[in-house]
């Protein structure tokens, strides 16, 4: 039980913790100029993230005994190979994930009058919901690392936040005639030259796409169907890039830039399990649920 009690921290306190860390750290790094020296701020930043850079490819992708590219690593959903936040004083350049001028990405574009309940608040409030293609997508604000393991027939796909995990089929599987709809929604992947193709369909409708760029999103219907598209140029990076077709929701289907991923530079970078609590402590949530009820300006 001591160990729960450990693994188990309440959102507020961490964000208040980690917000007063950056302040003592990263502060600085972001100043021109300080009253005590009259200068840049002395000696290097801690964590060396001022100089971070792209990382180079690598070299060429290594391959699979079957020929196919390997995507087999650990990915951050930037150029650098290493996990980043937004408080740290990185180039914009290796932050992204794809650049607007070279590659824009258009915004959802839904159907004229479509009902409120596909556009309807999140019920689950600031804890993301694990699910395709949402978990993949929104890393481009989120920051967190995808793991991707590849073996013969298969290709398992695990994320820190939100704790999901997906195993999909590269052996020849076909959706089946009457899947029953589930936050992944069923998936059926073949390769086409090097890029393994992935087609999802049965995703339930409770679930809400997040693009990760400009806060669009919305619930599905339940004729949503995604596609989704893996390649491995080089050693160091991994392109993803998805379809949304919705003939219910969106006026045309939503196709997302090619977003790069970057390989795991450290040999120390391992796996971390990261849960969003929402505070749901018993007695912190009832605070915060009487909270909310009381009428506003009292």
């Amino acid at each position: 039980m001591r160990g729960t009690k450990r693994r188990f921290r309440h959102w507020i306190l961490g964000a208040l913790v980690a917000s007063a860390a950056l302040c003592m750290v990263f502060v600085p790094a972001f100043a021109q100029t300080l009253p005590t020296t009259g200068g840049k701020v002395p000696g290097p930043i801690v964590g060396g993230f001022d100089q971070l850079r792209e990382l180079p490819p690598g070299g060429p992708a290594p391959r699979t005994a079957d020929g196919h590219p390997d995507l087999t690593g650990r990915w951050y959903p930037n150029g650098a190979g290493r996990m980043l936040q937004g408080a740290y004083p990185v180039d914009p350049v290796v932050f992204r994930q794809f650049d607007p001028k070279v590659m824009p990405e258009e915004a959802p574009s839904f159907k004229p009058g479509l009902p409120a309940k596909y556009t309807r608040r999140y019920a689950y409030g600031i804890c993301d919901q694990a699910g395709t293609p949402s978990t993949t997508l929104e890393q481009i604000s989120q920051h967190a690392p995808m793991e991707l393991i590849q073996t013969p027939g298969r290709l398992a796909m695990l994320y820190e936040y939100p704790l999901d995990v997906r195993m999909i089929y590269t052996n020849g599987r076909s959706h089946p005639k009457d899947p029953d709809p589930t936050f992944n929604g069923d998936s059926a992947a073949h390769w086409e030259g090097d890029t393994l193709v992935i087609d999802v369909i049965a995703i339930d409708e409770r679930f809400r796409n997040i693009t990760g760029a400009g806060g669009s999103g919305w619930f599905p219907s339940d004729q949503e169907h995604v596609v989704e598209r893996f390649s491995r140029p080089s050693k160091n990076y991994l392109i993803y890039q998805v379809t949304i077709e919705d003939p219910v929701v969106l006026a045309k289907p939503w196709k997302s830039a090619p977003r790069r991923w970057s390989l795991a530079q450290g040999p120390n970078d391992e796996w971390g399990e990261v849960f969003c609590t929402l505070n749901q402590e018993p007695e912190e949530y009832q605070k915060i649920t009487e909270q909310q009820a009381k009428p506003k300006g009292k």
